[in-house]
């Protein structure tokens, strides 16, 4: 081959690596705009009895952590918080399946410990014909609004703080199950009462696992600090103050793992 048609067939190379690469960011930002379309914008469970607000950032373009809310009847609600293990677009894939799941058959919805056995079902298979396992940590509540009473599955999840105007608690409700995706198991469900002016704060593992410069963790005891420094204002305005802090004491460090936080108040 001559020096001619060398440079030919390098110039022809370059455009086309960089029409591969800008079609690669188009498919990432419609990716990331679909999974955006898939987490909720609106929160049917604010209202007379509840108050709630929810804050999501993925790590990348995309990501596997979600929330959701699906409406059972009229004064039952599942509440939904998940953290696909992993990054980018296998476990935005993951994410957007489950909450297909959830939005399916509602009747058995109404049933949390039923509702988790099937879901770590589907992830077993899944991971069957994919030859790989595709672990999932996930809260699934299941909400009587009238009541206030949360019947609940903890899969592997970190564990909820409760907070009041005055004070918020690191504490250990319920039992807390495996990861989804790897064993078969027999889910546990834990219930609670919230009593009117009791906050439930529900959190991904990317909160707690942002690290500073300095590769230090921000850990349960910021959160919780900041939780309680912020337990008298609204959902909205906390969610935000978490979010700020760990913007903070991330001082520029890079983000490494996704992060969701959602708060719900009983009123």
């Amino acid at each position: 081959m001559s020096r001619a048609d060398s440079a030919g067939e390098n110039a022809i190379l370059v455009p086309m690596a960089a029409d591969r690469k800008r079609d690669s960011e188009f498919d990432f930002a419609l990716a990331a705009q679909l999974q955006r379309a898939l987490l909720p914008r609106n929160f049917p469970v604010s209202g007379d009895r509840h108050k709630t607000a929810a804050r999501n950032r993925m790590c990348g373009h995309v990501g596997g952590d979600f929330y959701d809310f699906v409406r059972i009847n009229r004064d039952q609600l599942a509440i939904v918080v998940g953290d696909v293990v992993g990054h980018g677009v296998r476990a935005s894939l993951v994410m957007a399946q489950i909450m297909g799941f959830f939005r399916s058959d509602r009747n058995i919805r109404i049933r949390p410990a039923k509702a988790i056995d099937e879901l770590n079902e589907m992830l077993i298979e899944l991971g069957e014909r994919i030859g790989d396992i595709v672990p999932c940590s996930i809260f699934y509540a299941l909400l009587d609004e009238p009541s206030g009473l949360l019947l609940f599955v903890n899969a592997g999840h970190p564990r909820p703080f409760l907070c009041t105007a005055e004070s918020c608690a690191n504490t250990q409700i319920g039992p807390r199950n495996m990861l989804l995706g790897v064993d078969p198991f027999l889910p546990e469900e834990g219930c609670h009462t919230l009593s009117p002016g009791e906050r439930l704060v529900l959190y991904t593992d990317g909160v707690t696992d942002a690290f500073n410069p300095n590769d230090e963790p921000f850990g349960r005891n910021r959160l919780l600090e900041t939780l309680h420094a912020n337990s008298s204002v609204s959902p909205d305005q906390c969610a935000d103050a978490v979010f700020d802090a760990i913007d903070a004491f991330r001082d520029g460090a890079p983000q490494t793992d996704d992060e969701t936080i959602l708060i719900m108040d009983r009123v």
